[in-house]
């Protein structure tokens, strides 16, 4: 048990990494004082070799597991064929990843990026054309809409999408965000103020791009029924319909896409993170060709992102996700998961959001002593990989390969921490001013 007289330390080979970071790396994502060394299915080791159960999946990036067999074979022998055919020729593998994707969602086209930002920013781009062209809205009148809490990355043209931006950043890019043109600020499950910004804007508005769940909110799933009622209205203002599945997607929160929930078609899906297992950065938009048609050579693309090795890498992914019934697991373990947890009766814990292994904890406005931070840094003390979400929950979305035995260990560590945390002293890295992550 946690007690005031705890003392939770880095050890000296963590602590020369923390140092190098600090002494050489900008920016970054405030991580944690755990320095990984290599991982395999649902764990990971660190510098001095201890063992971690992964309840984070590198953000939804890892959702077929670290290192699968299948996927990271196609890999490496793609990168020893010939690592980079780009932009200016013909690879196979790029073709062969679209006709996949074609094959297991029906859109016509996919055009591939690198990160998920660079997809989002993609599809605003791709949106912005539609809109001119199709839609015949005036020259510099295009509007962009997003909902409250979004994030889509945070690029200089992803951040304005958000509605939390710092000033030292601006100008950002206009026509963008949750705000309409007339000023109403579109809040994340509200459908109301979804109607009433199109019913005042909607010949402006191109586009609604949302996330189906939202992730680095906190994981923060909409009310039944929200999605639905959000793609008539969209279709009844003819607005493009968006959704950022790059966080939920790929069976993360139990069906191959998370829209797939509610049986909608939207008519441009962002896809990233674990679209290639892992091994590689890609991401990508798909849509039909009404939409997608309309852009010319030299206008989406990336000089990285649809390399052979990333390509291959998706094509066994893909397999992997309807091979090995990842979605149904997700939704099987999610279960599992959610029904140990709630057995606990567990303190400090309000509510459960989120769907399949796309899940957070909510935690109670009080005590000072329970924080995200604090868990999170206790979690990875007691073995358990995990991440603050938002500014009271925690994100647990473990890889969907993960072993029930592995899941209920994990679950175990969990609630001991959550029993723990207001008795512990200081952890390592358990101050933060701001957390989105």
């Amino acid at each position: 048990m946690g007690s005031t007289e705890e003392i939770y330390e880095i050890s000296t080979k963590t602590q020369e990494v923390v140092d190098e970071y600090e002494n050489y790396i900008g920016g970054g994502f405030a991580p944690y004082p755990v320095a990984l060394t290599h991982t395999k299915g649902s764990k990971a080791w660190d510098v001095d070799g201890k063992e971690y159960i992964d309840f984070l999946s590198m953000y939804s990036v890892m959702n077929m597991g670290h290192g699968h067999p299948k996927i990271l074979a196609v890999a490496v022998e793609a990168m020893t064929e010939g690592a980079v055919v780009n932009l200016p020729f013909h690879s196979p593998y790029y073709g062969k990843l679209a006709k996949k994707l074609h094959d297991l969602f029906g859109y016509d086209k996919f055009v591939a990026l690198t990160s998920g930002a660079e997809a989002a920013d993609a599809a605003v781009k791709i949106a912005r054309k539609w809109g001119y062209i199709s839609k015949k809205i005036p020259e510099g009148k295009c509007h962009i809409l997003t909902a409250a809490a979004c994030y889509h990355g945070v690029t200089l043209s992803t951040v304005s999408l958000a509605s939390k931006k710092s000033s030292v950043f601006g100008p950002f890019v206009p026509n963008v965000g949750p705000t309409a043109p007339s000023g109403k600020v579109v809040a994340f499950g509200v459908i109301d103020d979804l109607r009433e910004a199109l019913e005042a804007d909607g010949e402006r508005i191109a586009a609604f791009m949302i996330e189906p769940i939202q992730g680095s909110a906190g994981i923060v799933a909409p009310p039944k029924g929200y999605l639905k009622e959000v793609a008539a209205l969209c279709q009844g203002h003819n607005v493009l319909f968006i959704v950022d599945e790059v966080q939920c997607g790929l069976g993360r929160a139990g069906t191959n896409l998370c829209h797939l929930r509610d049986d909608l078609r939207p008519d441009l899906v962002v896809l990233g993170k674990a679209l290639a297992g892992g091994m590689y950065p890609l991401s990508g938009v798909l849509g039909d060709d009404h939409i997608m048609g309309l852009l010319d050579p030299f206008e989406i693309g990336s000089t990285m992102a649809a390399n052979p090795v990333g390509c291959a890498a998706a094509l066994a992914a893909l397999d992997v996700l309807v091979d090995e019934n990842l979605s149904q697991r997700s939704n099987e373990l999610g279960d599992l998961l959610l029904s140990n947890l709630k057995a606990a009766n567990l303190p400090h814990i309000i509510d459960f959001d989120g769907a399949g292994l796309f899940m957070s904890l909510v935690l109670e406005d009080k005590p000072p002593k329970v924080t995200p931070r604090r868990i999170v840094s206790l979690l990875a003390q007691r073995g358990v990989l995990a991440s603050a979400a938002g500014l009271r929950r925690i994100r647990i979305c473990p890889p969907l390969t993960i072993s029930k035995g592995e899941l209920l260990k994990g679950a175990e560590v969990v609630i001991g921490v959550m029993r723990d945390i207001e008795g512990c002293g200081e952890l390592p890295a358990e101050v933060l001013v701001d957390v989105r992550h």
